[in-house]
């Protein structure tokens, strides 16, 4: 309230002083043409009206209109707006002048030629308009002239005592009413304009506020966004040295273990030994999850790709895990579905780790009953293929309070104290992570028996070919790097939100406002993806895209994510181009720009928000 009451007033403040503004330049012009008609009128009176009388309504009229110029000329000559003490002193002067005007027809003697007498109504009648014109911001100043000046020269024709004298009294009290009711409106036309810009310009001036506010939020999201990711590769750096201390001596534990186991001990001897190497293995295993989730937190982490089949991953899971099953009295079953055989160009390494986690996690809530690993696969076209595996279990299932966070380390804290107490966390974190790098997704649902629950992924895979252009043991490296965006938007404000977001994303911007410098900067520079806004300098949105679609080069097959003002959904892929509406929100951006780099894992793994 307090700002829009600061608004309002600064306008009224900008639109007064406009208007004395216009008085005081009037006042140059006006001024002038009082001395200059005087001069003419008193040579027509030279040898008609008495030459006292004559020189004191000269002097009166000269010295009144040169005072009411004086009262001015310091404004005007200092680029100011007048106060309000020179506007009043104005304002008397103009009423001075306006009544030595209504006063000339008094110094005409009754034999005086008639085109003298003409020529007085003319001047009177004209002035009286001009100082309407030239004062019309300021009524009070346009009446203290025109008042006096047309009073004083009816009642000069009144006292003919005529009829005729009568109707031309009529006529001039009309003039003076039609003559002020269109300087009311005049004036009101003027006070709108004036009142209008006065508002432009708080608009302008708020915008600008906004938009530097924005510039400075982009820069300050930039510069985040450098200091986590350095941050990150530090943390990642720490976490591999702290790998080779921790594993040094944990090695030495496990053989030394193996070695105890070994040496012919005793049952009790043989059970203790064995306790602390499961151990010594289980805290190995989550050393490895937590170098992974670093690793893929800093941006880099390795898909090593090669042929794969779901029942080849279906059997070493079986024979990896069935014992350790039966060592704790639960059936363990394997299912393979769909086309089981088909192969697909995967990590094996990387989806063994996430079924481990996820049958890892099953007997700690499974106390009778049985696990159940199912892996389906099916195609999505002929370039696609998705590959489920879902993890079912008989145990106590998981609080209704803690499914919201199961996937989310960094909540743990908010789970259920069971939950949290069985060691889960990291490990579905991880899931998740991993998943996301393949294009999948993660899951969980309580089974329908009412017991239980069953936890999944699924990845978004490609089939083998046997020109597939990867080549077995092909080693994918998904290294931490900016993605270079190239943004063409002519709008200030519009431009201001796309850089903060993309900041906001790990991206470095180039930033055009014309589809001539998009051009340009697609044939010196190689970018990840272009960013259309709603408006270019030279032309439409949709005419750039297709300029970009027919570029003699390579930057012809960059991504094109594109706002769209008069979209139903928030982002609609395509095979040209992914569109957002407008105005866009930072998750619909995001979204589009996955999609549009879809095809592009390790572009995709870099596009992240950062804090």
């Amino acid at each position: 309230m307090g700002s829009e009451a600061n608004a309002v007033d600064t306008v009224a403040r900008e639109t007064r002083d406009t208007k004395r503004l216009l008085v005081a330049r009037s006042a140059i012009r006006a001024v002038p043409f009082n001395i200059i008609n005087a001069v003419l009128l008193g040579v027509l009176f030279i040898g008609v009206v008495d030459p006292v009388a004559h020189a004191g309504w000269f002097t009166l009229v000269c010295g009144a209109a040169l005072l009411r110029l004086a009262v001015m000329w310091r404004a005007n000559r200092e680029d100011r707006v007048p106060s309000t003490r020179e506007l009043t002193g104005y304002m008397v002067l103009s009423g001075c002048v306006g009544t030595a005007w209504g006063l000339t027809p008094f110094l005409l003697p009754a034999d005086a030629p008639p085109v003298l007498l003409q020529a007085t109504s003319l001047v009177i009648a004209g002035m009286a308009a001009g100082a309407a014109m030239t004062s019309a911001s300021e009524r009070r100043v346009v009446i203290a002239y025109t008042a006096p000046a047309l009073t004083l020269w009816a009642a000069s024709i009144a006292m003919s005592g005529s009829w005729q004298g009568a109707v031309v009294v009529v006529l001039v009290i009309g003039f003076f009413f039609a003559m002020n009711s269109l300087t009311s409106t005049y004036a009101g036309t003027l006070n709108d304009a004036v009142q209008a810009s006065a508002e432009l310009r708080e608009a302008r001036k708020e915008t600008e506020a906004q938009t530097e506010a924005m510039r400075r939020l982009a820069e300050q999201n930039d510069g985040a966004a450098r200091r986590a990711e350095e941050q990150a590769r530090a943390n990642a750096a720490v976490l591999a040295n702290m790998s080779h201390e921790l594993r040094t001596p944990l090695n030495g534990m496990l053989g030394m273990t193996q070695l105890l186991q070994e040496s012919g001990l005793n049952q009790d001897q043989g059970r203790l030994a064995s306790r602390a190497r499961e151990s010594a293995e289980t805290l190995n295993s989550l050393l490895s999850d937590v170098l992974d989730v670093a690793r893929i937190e800093a941006g880099r982490f390795d898909l090593n790709i090669g042929d794969i089949t779901p029942r080849s991953v279906a059997d070493l899971t079986e024979k990896t895990y069935a014992r350790q099953a039966a060592d704790k009295n639960l059936a363990f079953e394997v299912q393979v579905s769909g086309d089981a055989d088909r192969a697909l160009r995967a990590d094996e390494a990387r989806v063994m780790q996430l079924t481990r986690v996820l049958i890892s996690n099953a007997p700690r809530f499974t106390s009778q009953g049985g696990i159940t690993v199912s892996f389906t696969a099916s195609e999505q076209g002929h370039d696609r293929a998705v590959l489920r595996v879902s993890v079912s279990d008989t145990g106590i299932g998981v609080p209704e309070s803690a499914r919201a966070h199961l996937f989310n380390a960094m909540a743990s804290h908010r789970m259920d104290s069971n939950i949290r107490e069985a060691g889960t966390g990291l490990g579905l974190h991880l899931v998740k992570r991993l998943s996301a790098l393949m294009h999948g997704e993660v899951g969980y649902k309580p089974n329908e028996t009412g017991t239980g629950s069953t936890f999944w992924f699924e990845l978004q895979l490609k089939p083998s070919q046997k020109a597939d252009k990867y080549a077995d043991g092909e080693q994918m490296t998904l290294d931490a790097r900016r993605l270079r965006m190239l943004v063409a938007e002519e709008n200030a404000a519009r431009h201001s939100v796309l850089l903060g977001y993309l900041n906001s994303f790990n991206c470095e911007v180039t930033s055009v406002a014309s589809s001539v410098e998009m051009a340009e900067a697609l044939s010196t520079a190689a970018y990840d993806v272009v960013v259309l806004g709603l408006s270019l300098a030279d032309g439409e949105p949709e005419m750039a895209a297709a300029d970009i679609r027919g570029l003699p080069s390579t930057a012809a097959m960059t991504p094109i994510v594109r706002l769209d003002g008069t979209l139903e959904e928030a982002v609609l892929p395509g095979s040209m181009e992914t569109l957002v509406r407008s105005p866009a929100t930072a998750d619909a951006l995001l979204t589009a720009l996955r999609s549009a780099l879809e095809a592009d894992p390790a572009a995709v793994s870099n596009l992240r928000r950062i804090a």
